[in-house]
């Protein structure tokens, strides 16, 4: 995110010392009303507001060096410093200008050519590595937030297992067995024990992570790409286990220095136990501009998703997680913003979404991330984060795919919370170790009553190369 700080106190001293100067004073007959004005909006720190009206009243009189002096003063704050450059360089050529002045000048012209070589790129072409390896405890690995695929770790949740001789039955929270055909039995009249598919499979895992980036940085575009790849593997459990190749590739376009439009393409592929689970593709184009310290982003997705037919081996008996296809649409919109000298991060995201799938379990939802990231120190930081995420599915829908009379009594919401902490220590400039820890809960009764939660916690290491 794009963050403007404030210039040396010596900028302040030079506008001082200069408004003093006869040769620096507003000609009380041009236009001193949007002199004013400017000079308001500079006390705001409106920069771009200020900006506008500085170079309109320069327009008018171009001898006017104190309104000179303010637009060069005004677009350094905006990190304009080939323009403000070039305004000083006008004002050294003034003859009555004072020694005093004169030098201040060149500490300014000094403090530009310092920042031009800090904010110019050494090359068009920048690569990035970064690993990571933790250990965790996860208590409950079935637990699935939202639709599978809300954020980087969809979870299966499967409703069917098999029986030896090939029959299958769906098992209720409350113990029962539930065949396709509508028989309803209880597990000792077949013989066997489901204590095993309905308590919580918690497991010890290692978790490692790389992620590789490049950008290209031109006058007029920049490109930025990112591969991530993780993998989790479960102590047990291990039809569990997560790999995940994650790629995003986006354009950016400068409209000008507060806002740019991007378009953004993704690609994800999921392997769960090692078989193939979730494959998409998705677009989203954006828009976003910038105020000194915040940022908004206004953006439009589509993607399209396939999860393939798994099966999960349990002892005897297997789950079945029956493959279909989906497309959804969504519309959003992000706020990031900081506080308290730049230390604290507030970031919100809300999102709604239409998804259309194959097996007729439509639904509109909506989702809301909230953080808060704050630096403690240079080296200690720390994150907080809470995300909801709702899906209300229509009556009709379930009624058809359940095979259920119309005007049944059938809940339509689903609904998922995560919340979560990690703290981060930098121990130098390419290493830092972390700790964090989430909790989440789904409850949902379309699925015959899912009501789940889990706790996470994992403790690791990250390495930039």
């Amino acid at each position: 995110m794009k963050t403007i700080k404030k210039t040396p106190l010596i900028l302040g001293l030079l506008v001082t010392s200069q408004l003093l100067l006869p040769c620096f004073a507003n000609n009380k007959n041009d236009n001193i009303n949007a002199f004013d004005q400017a000079m308001q909006h500079v006390e705001r720190g409106e920069w771009v507001a200020a900006e506008a009206l500085l170079n309109y009243q320069l327009s008018q009189s171009p001898e006017q060096h104190r309104v000179r002096l303010e637009l060069a003063l005004t677009q350094m704050q905006l990190t304009k410093y080939s323009e403000a450059k070039s305004h000083l360089l006008a004002l050294r050529k003034v003859s009555e200008l004072p020694d005093n002045v004169r030098f201040n000048i060149e500490l300014l012209l000094n403090e530009i050519n310092e920042k031009q070589q800090q904010v110019a790129p050494t090359s068009a072409h920048q690569w990035g590595l970064v690993g990571s390896l933790a250990t965790g405890y996860d208590d409950n690995v079935r637990f699935s937030f939202g639709d599978y695929f809300l954020d980087d770790d969809p979870y299966l949740d499967s409703f069917y297992f098999v029986l030896p001789d090939g029959k299958e039955y769906f098992i209720s929270e409350k113990g029962y067995l539930y065949s396709l055909d509508g028989e309803i039995v209880m597990p000792d009249e077949l013989g066997i024990d489901i204590a095993p598919f309905i308590e919580k499979p918690n497991t010890t895992f290692i978790e490692s992570t790389a992620l590789v980036k490049y950008n290209y940085i031109g006058d007029r575009v920049t490109w930025k790409n990112n591969l991530l790849i993780r993998n989790i593997d479960n102590y047990d459990f291990s039809d569990y286990d997560k790999l995940l190749y994650k790629l995003d590739s986006e354009l950016v376009w400068p409209i000008s220095s507060d806002k740019e439009i991007g378009v953004q393409l993704e690609q994800r592929n999921q392997f769960r136990g090692g078989q193939p689970q979730i494959k998409s593709s998705a677009i989203k184009l954006g828009y976003r501009f910038f105020f000194d310290t915040s940022e908004w982003h206004v953006y439009g997705q589509y993607m399209d998703r396939t999860f393939e037919t798994i099966e999960v081996k349990f002892g005897d008996f297997s789950y079945t997680n029956y493959g279909f296809d989906n497309t959804s649409w969504a519309l959003g919109v992000e706020w990031n913003k900081l506080f308290y000298n730049n230390r604290l991060l507030a970031k919100v995201q809300f999102e709604l979404k239409n998804n259309d799938a194959s097996d007729g379990l439509n639904y509109q939802g909506g989702i809301l991330k909230t953080a808060l990231v704050y630096q403690i120190t240079d080296e200690w930081s720390a994150v907080g984060y809470a995300h909801f995420f709702q899906q209300d599915y229509k009556q009709s829908d379930l009624e058809n795919v359940y095979g259920l009379e119309a005007g049944s009594d059938i809940a339509s919401i689903d609904k998922s919370l995560r919340i979560g902490a990690k703290i981060e220590y930098q121990m130098n400039e390419h290493l830092s170790t972390f700790l964090s820890t989430d909790w989440g809960e789904r409850s949902s009764d379309i699925y015959w009553g899912v009501h789940s939660n889990t706790v996470r916690i994992k403790l690791g290491f990250n390495y930039e190369f």
